[in-house]
């Protein structure tokens, strides 16, 4: 009987398991130097040969504190083992009112991840880049950046043909 039980309780965690949405496969952050995001500052992401050739939903990540002086960052996503050109994302960190977006702790670190769409990973993205692209040299305040890739959990082609007109090519 206790075999029996320690079975289906099994069985349930693989069911329960298999059903959770958009599960991530990669998810890493680099930490920023303390002197600040130099635009030169680039950061790399070394992602497993077992994920090229799928379409995944892509995160990008940012840590930063109350000492960050704007209420948005250009950040670019560069390919450089590919030919295509870098994305470049508009990250809103702050309201209009200046309230954080991100979820904040007690000391004074805020999180905010925001989803810019989909990506098909080719061979030649094993190496993806994140840099700063803003006006001043030297970004203050970031402390971290980081992406995230999940797999996608569309199944309507029609929505992702629409999708893939708005979305980065790959």
């Amino acid at each position: 009987m206790k075999l029996l039980k320690l079975f289906s309780l099994s069985i349930i965690t693989v069911l329960l398991t298999g059903c959770e949405n958009n599960p991530t496969v990669f998810h890493r952050y680099q930490v920023i130097p303390i002197q600040g995001w130099k635009r030169k500052d680039t950061l790399s992401f070394t992602i497993p040969d077992t994920l090229t050739g799928n379409r995944y939903e892509l995160e990008i990540g940012l840590r930063h504190t109350e000492m960050y002086p704007y209420r948005d960052l250009w950040i670019a996503l560069i390919h450089p083992l590919d030919s295509f050109p870098p994305d470049t994302f508009h990250v809103e960190l702050a309201s209009s009112k200046g309230d954080w977006k991100g979820k904040g702790n007690a000391g004074s670190l805020y999180q905010y991840a925001l989803s810019v769409g989909n990506i098909t990973l080719t061979s030649a993205d094993t190496l993806l880049q994140l840099v700063q692209v803003m006006k001043d040299s030297c970004l203050q305040g970031i402390t971290d950046a980081g992406i995230r890739l999940s797999f996608t959990s569309r199944i309507n082609t029609q929505k992702d043909k629409q999708q893939d007109s708005k979305s980065p090519k790959r």
